[in-house]
C-alpha cells in the first residue's frame, strides 16, 4: 500500500537540511578570516501523521555553480525529523567558516535506511529511501538514490534543493534556509517498506523568529549546581546554560554530575538565547507542558541484572563504569523500543535521578 502525503497534511522544513544562521566577524580581531562567515547548522522537520521518523544525515553543504561549496553538518549525525517538529524545535548541530558569497543549493545526503513509526502503539517499520518514484532523472529538489561510485555495496540518497543564500563577510546576519514537503510518500508493498520524497523550492521562513526553539548538545563542563549553571559545548562552540527553571526534573543536578563526569551527550533545549553575553546564554525551557523535557543525557551501553517487574537495569559502558536505570517513565509513554535482557545493547535517553536509579524516557535495544 502507497501512503501518499501531500503538502496539505505535513507542512514544515525538510529533515537534515532546514535552519541556517550565519554571523559575520563584525570586525575586530579574533573573528572570521576576511571574506568568510560563520555558518551555524540546524536541523528541524513536521513529519505531520508520524510518531516517529529515525533517520541519518551524512553531510548538508552549500553549493554554487561556479564550483564553491561549503560543508555545513558533517554527520552522521542521527534524529528523529517527527519529533523535532513536533516540539517545533531547531536543533544547532554544527558551526563551520564558509566563503563569503552566494551560493543557489544545498545538497544533503542522507543514509539510505530509515525508521518509520506511524503511532505510538505500532511497532517500528524498517524501510529505505528510493529515487523519487515518477521521475528518476537527477533534477533538484527531489530524492535522488544511485550507487556509490567508491562501494559498490553502499547506495547514496540525496537530494539538491534549489534557493539563494548570500553570505556576508564581516557583517552580522540571521539567514534562513527552509523547505516544505512536497510529497513524502510511503510504499509499504515490498520488503523493506520504500520511502521517497520530493521538496517545494527554498523560501526564506525564520522558525525561531516564528517561535521555534533552539536544541543544542554537546558536552557538560563547569557545572556549579548551586547556581544551576554549566558549560555545553557543541561542536566546539560553548554555551552557558541557565537552568534554573527547569523545575520538572527530579534529580536534575545529580544526571548533570554524571553526565559530566563520564563526558555523555547531553541535549538542552533553549526557551531563550542571549547572545549579549559571552559565551552566549542558554535560558533552558521552562515550560513544563512540552513534550520534551529541557535536558536529556544519553548513554549507550549493555544491560546487565534486568528486572522486569521493577523496571531496572544496570547499563555498562565504557572501562567498567555502570549506570544503574529505571526505566518505568518510559514504559509508561510507549518508549521502550525492542527486547529487554541481559546483554543487549541499548541507548537511553535520560532526563533525572533518584537516590538509587537514573530516570529513562526512552530505551532503544538494538
Amino acid at each position: 500500500m502507497r501512503d501518499h502525503k501531500t503538502l496539505l497534511s505535513i507542512l514544515g522544513t525538510l529533515l537534515a537540511a532546514a535552519t541556517l544562521y550565519a554571523c559575520g566577524s563584525g570586525g575586530g580581531g579574533g573573528g572570521d578570516p576576511a571574506g568568510s562567515t560563520t555558518v551555524f547548522g540546524y536541523i528541524t522537520d513536521n513529519l505531520g501523521g508520524y510518531e516517529s521518523v529515525k533517520l541519518t544525515v551524512n553531510s548538508a553543504e552549500l553549493r554554487h555553480p561556479s564550483g564553491r561549496s561549503c560543508e555545513i553538518i558533517a554527520g552522521p549525525l542521527e534524529f528523529d525529523a517527527a519529533e523535532l517538529g513536533r516540539d517545533q524545535i531547531v536543533e544547532h548541530v554544527d558551526t563551520t567558516t564558509c566563503e563569503a558569497g552566494p551560493y543557489n543549493r544545498l545538497y544533503v545526503e542522507l543514509d539510505e535506511n530509515v525508521t518509520l513509526q506511524q503511532t505510538s502503539s505500532d511497532s517500528p517499520q524498517e524501510c529505505k529511501f528510493v529515487s523519487y518514484y515518477d521521475d528518476n532523472s537527477v533534477r533538484p529538489n527531489r530524492l535522488a538514490c544511485t550507487i556509490d561510485p567508491n562501494d559498490s555495496a553502499k547506495v547514496v540518497c540525496a537530494l539538491e534543493i534549489t534557493g539563494a543564500v548570500n553570505l556576508i563577510a564581516s557583517t552580522r546576519e540571521n539567514v534562513a534556509l527552509d523547505v516544505d514537503l512536497k510529497e513524502f510518500t510511503v510504499d509499504t508493498t515490498p520488503t523493506p517498506c520504500e520511502v521517497t520524497l520530493k521538496v517545494s523550492p527554498v523560501r526564506a521562513d525564520n522558525k525561531l523568529a516564528a517561535g521555534y526553539r533552539t536544541s543544542l548538545a554537546g558536552t557538560v563542563s563547569d557545572l556549579d549546581a548551586g547556581i544551576d549553571r554549566f558549560t555545553l559545548t557543541v561542536k566546539g562552540t560553548p554555551y552557558t546554560v541557565d537552568y534554573t527553571g527547569v523545575t520538572d526534573q527530579d534529580g536534575l543536578d545529580g544526571l548533570l554530575e554524571r553526565a559530566e563526569s563520564d563526558g555523555l551527550r547531553t541535549t538542552v533545549r533553549c526557551q531563550t538565547i542571549d547572545t549579549s553575553t559571552t559565551p552566549h546564554t542558554c535560558i533552558a525551557q521552562s515550560v513544563a507542558a512540552q513534550p520534551l523535557k529541557a535536558i536529556t543525557v544519553k548513554a549507550k551501553g549493555t544491560i546487565s541484572a534486568w528486572v522486569g517487574a521493577a523496571q531496572t537495569f544496570t547499563l555498562g559502558y565504557g572501562a567498567g563504569t555502570t549506570l544503574p536505570v529505571n526505566y518505568a517513565k518510559a514504559d509508561e509513554l510507549g518508549k521502550v523500543e525492542g527486547t529487554l535482557a541481559d546483554n543487549a545493547v541499548a541507548k537511553v535517553q535520560l532526563y533525572g535521578s533518584n537516590s538509587s536509579h537514573f530516570l529513562a524516557r526512552e530505551v532503544e535495544v538494538e
